[in-house]
């Protein structure tokens, strides 16, 4: 859900400076959907301010994203699931553990044969139950998965999530594959929605609310031919800008030791099944926007407009969807005039 901090006036304010115009309120419907396919890109980050900031009205500019290829992921609904995830994580006799979709997730290389052929591990979501989280894991072997229920479901965050709010929680699951393989995850996550503004990503600016998840988790792996189980330590802060509707964040970064180790965000120039953040109104974004901001605003493609200062006299005209403050602009009040509405800019 959406919350308007501003009242618009005769269409849009459009203000030089560094707020934006809608805080985001996470809610089901803004998580990811079975069966849609989200354009996720992997990508490089140099820009150690875009962790930093945070707060009301903050402007995260991202547009300079090293891309590093496609990552395009689909979440399965779970009437693809097997038959044997179907009664742990989709029978309504057992509604702690209903999920909405899973999404495969790759084993980790343990570099020795343990004796049977696995093919990864499916990880099974909740986006009802007034939370986002994951329920358990199906061990994926020849097309056969062996679901394991979290004893402790890892909850990312509660829904509906909003800007302030703190959320703590703990997760934990247990597979013992007696004789061949032991593998026990504990893990806890602080997490605080820390900023709500604006995202600028090479697609364009996006209402968002930042998400920062403190993660700490032990993963214990006994393979029965090396005798000795060990352990691996994960101390990870997990970056996160969610848009409305928009199903896995806009961008993510995950930090080890304060060093991004993996970024991604989702490319909207492509073609994809998300609709794009207020594409179908005029709404000019970031509003208010600074000097070198891009400005983009939905409604009719290609329709004229015209940008005039207080005393009526045109600064700038065109006909794109979106607009580069140039430096020379001085800071003040303007009046952004496109498909018949007015939209008064500072």
């Amino acid at each position: 859900m959406t919350h308007f901090r501003t009242t618009l006036l005769v269409g849009i304010a459009v203000l030089f400076g560094n707020a934006a115009q809608f805080q985001v309120t996470l809610e089901p419907a803004d998580m990811p959907q079975g069966g849609t396919t989200y354009p996720l890109v992997n990508a490089v980050v140099l820009d150690f301010g875009l962790m930093e900031t945070m707060g009301e009205n903050a402007v995260w500019d991202a547009s300079n994203l090293t891309s590093m290829g496609d990552a395009p992921v689909t979440p399965s609904p779970m009437s693809d699931a097997s038959i044997t995830a179907s009664l742990a994580f989709n029978s309504p006799f057992n509604s702690a553990y209903q999920c909405d979709f899973f999404l495969p997730t790759e084993l980790p290389d343990l570099g020795i044969d343990i004796g049977i052929p696995l093919d990864g591990f499916n990880s099974f979501y909740q986006t009802g139950n007034d939370h986002y989280a994951i329920a358990g894991i199906g061990l994926s072997s020849s097309g056969f998965d062996l679901p394991v229920t979290y004893d402790d479901i890892d909850e990312f965050f509660p829904l509906p999530f909003s800007y302030g709010e703190t959320f703590s929680s703990s997760g934990s699951f247990a597979l013992d594959l007696t004789g061949i393989l032991g593998y026990w995850l504990n893990q806890t996550r602080e997490v605080t929605a820390d900023g709500w503004g604006t995202l600028i990503l090479p697609s364009g600016s996006y209402d968002v609310l930042r998400v920062k998840t403190e993660l700490v988790a032990n993963d214990s792996i006994l393979i029965e031919q090396l005798g000795e189980p060990f352990v691996i330590e994960r101390i990870q802060t997990i970056y996160q800008w969610w848009g409305e509707g928009m199903g896995f964040p806009l961008l993510e970064i995950t930090t080890t030791l304060g060093i991004p180790t993996l970024s991604t965000y989702q490319d909207l120039q492509t073609q994809n099944d998300i609709p794009v953040a207020m594409a179908d109104h005029p709404i000019a974004h970031p509003n208010p926007a600074r000097s070198g901001s891009r400005i983009q605003w939905g409604g009719q493609s290609n329709a004229p407009w015209v940008l005039s200062n207080i005393s009526g006299q045109q600064v700038a005209a065109g006909n794109e969807d979106r607009w580069t403050v140039p430096a020379s602009l001085a800071a003040g009040t303007y009046l952004l005039s496109r498909s018949g509405m007015t939209e008064r800019v500072v």
